[in-house]
């Protein structure tokens, strides 16, 4: 009992000191509360967590870099997680401790690079106002070809197009250039007599889908000049279209006596 009393005054910073001075000594030195000591455990948690995210992030970049380098270079059928390992200089069990497979692996390279690509051109196309400035953006693309992530893209494209099982997913994934092109289009018509009448969201997966087919005909052909050539025919049709739906909004002049 009377040890239980002492270590109560320790701790009672409102009792007196005793003969020596120990007890005022003892009692200025600051106990933390169980709340701050949880408090300061949580905000230690959090820290670590956080360096730990972090670092996995970093990790899943490396690795992703690694498969869209392998793949334009090894093409599909020579990715794997041995290659794609040695390409980025790292153990080959990462890529599944991340991804679980090389398949989720590639879709979430598809959707980086694909992120990548939009995040290059969609200034240009939020600027588009007319059909002949969506085909020189289209055209923009094309110079930019050699780009890693492109060829990565059309690479997994081609050759997942007839798998059911991911077919969906990449159609998700390429989505957004649907929804870019639409507003490009809407732009374009919107002065139009023709606007109510024109299947924007059709129209612009149509145009989408149209330049990543050529693109990958283009790739199989191994010769881009077939390619050009439709491009400049879109380019001179896109010009006459745009002049004719100009001419078809502007109001006839009144007749005069």
């Amino acid at each position: 009992m009377t040890i239980n009393r002492h270590i109560l005054r320790i701790f009672d910073r409102s009792a007196e000191p005793d003969s020596s001075g120990k007890f005022l000594e003892l009692s200025r030195r600051k106990v933390p509360s169980m709340d701050v000591m949880g408090s300061v455990h949580a905000k230690m948690e959090v820290m670590g967590e956080r360096k730990v995210n972090k670092s996995g992030e970093d990790t899943r970049t490396r690795i992703i870099d690694a498969a869209l380098a392998t793949v334009r270079t090894e093409g599909l059928v020579g990715t794997s997680a041995r290659v794609i390992a040695r390409t980025g200089g790292f153990n080959q069990a990462l890529v599944f401790y991340h991804f679980g497979s090389i398949d989720e692996l590639l879709l979430a390279a598809l959707e980086r690079a694909n992120e990548r690509r939009i995040e290059r051109f969609r200034p240009q196309l939020d600027q588009v106002q007319d059909l002949p400035g969506l085909v020189k953006v289209a055209v923009e693309m094309r110079t930019d070809l050699d780009n890693s992530d492109f060829s990565a893209v059309t690479a997994i494209v081609a050759g997942w197009s007839a798998t059911s099982d991911f077919g969906p997913r990449i159609v998700e994934i390429l989505k957004p250039w649907d929804d870019l092109v639409a507003g490009a289009l809407r732009r374009s018509f919107s002065q139009t007599a023709f606007a109510p009448l024109v299947p924007t969201d059709d129209l612009a997966h149509a145009v989408s889908a149209l330049f990543l087919g050529l693109e990958i005909m283009s790739r199989l052909e191994m010769d881009s000049h077939r390619t050009d050539g439709i491009y400049a025919s879109l380019s001179g049709g896109s010009a006459f279209l745009a002049a004719l739906l100009q001419d078809k909004t502007t109001e006839p002049a009144a007749e005069t006596d």
